[in-house]
Parts: structure tokens; C-alpha cells; sequence
């Protein structure tokens, strides 16, 4: 092949190759700004900035799908897939639970170590970096799954 000439994938390869890398580079990306959030010391300026901005593109991603949802990354995952029935009850049920457990934790008269709440058992892992990381990453990805359902 001559150094002028670039070798042509069919159009269907081509937008899958495309995919892929834009895949790729989105989960590095992703990675990275985990990494870099879980170093972050809690409850500060910093902390709350980290939070806010891929909560905000979330956002952003939520609207621009709205107005554009067959282009880009944002697409649906599958517009057409039939909406099951009744899952919103058990989720809600999950999170009436959750909640429950948390305020009772948290108002109960003894010392915090007898009734942790769910966020004080949480610190005993997150406190390790790259459990940290791993946490913001799966925050991301599933922050990103749900806006694209």
C-alpha cells in the first residue's frame, strides 16, 4: 500500500470502530476523574464542585436527549423496549426502607458504633483510595446508564 493511501473500512466497521473508541476514551475519562475526585477532602468546596459537575452534565445529557435522541452518545439505550410494570413500587419500597433504617440510626439515643447508619459503615471502606475510586467510578456508570434508560 502506498503511503498516500489509507485503507477504508465499510461504513457499518467504521462507525463500529468509532463506537468502540468513543467508548474507549469515555471510560478513561471517566477513570480518571474518579481517581482525581476520590482524593478530594470530604465536604469541602473542592468536594462539592466534584459532585456537582458530572451531576450537572447529567443533567445537561438528560436535556440534549430530549431534544436529540437518536444522535450521539446520549441516545437511548432502547427507546422501543416495552416499560415493565410495577418496578417503580419496589424501588420506591427499597428507598422507604433505606431511609428508615438511616433515620432510625441516626436518632437512636445510643452511641453510633451500636446502630451505624449506612453512610458510617461506608466510611470504614471508602476511607482507602482506590475504594474511593472504585466507588466514584461506579457512581459515574451508573449515574450515565440511568440518564440513558
Amino acid at each position: 500500500m502506498s503511503a498516500g493511501r489509507r485503507l477504508r473500512l465499510p461504513p457499518q466497521q467504521n462507525q463500529e470502530a468509532g463506537t468502540w473508541r468513543t467508548t474507549a476514551l469515555a471510560l478513561c475519562a471517566v477513570a480518571l476523574y474518579a481517581g482525581l475526585a476520590s482524593g478530594v477532602k470530604p465536604f469541602t468546596g473542592l468536594a462539592y464542585a466534584a459532585v456537582a459537575l458530572p451531576s450537572v452534565l447529567g443533567v445537561g445529557v438528560l436535556v440534549v436527549q430530549r431534544l436529540r435522541p437518536d444522535a450521539g452518545p446520549w441516545r437511548r439505550l432502547d427507546p422501543a423496549r416495552p416499560k415493565s410494570e410495577g418496578t417503580g413500587i419496589v424501588w420506591l419500597a427499597l428507598i422507604v426502607l433505606l431511609l428508615g433504617v438511616e433515620l432510625a440510626s441516626y436518632f437512636h439515643p445510643g452511641p453510633r458504633a451500636d446502630y451505624p447508619t449506612l453512610s458510617f459503615g461506608l466510611d470504614a471502606l471508602l476511607r482507602y483510595r482506590a475504594a474511593n475510586a472504585a466507588a466514584w467510578f461506579a457512581w459515574l456508570l451508573l449515574g450515565w446508564y440511568l440518564a440513558r434508560r
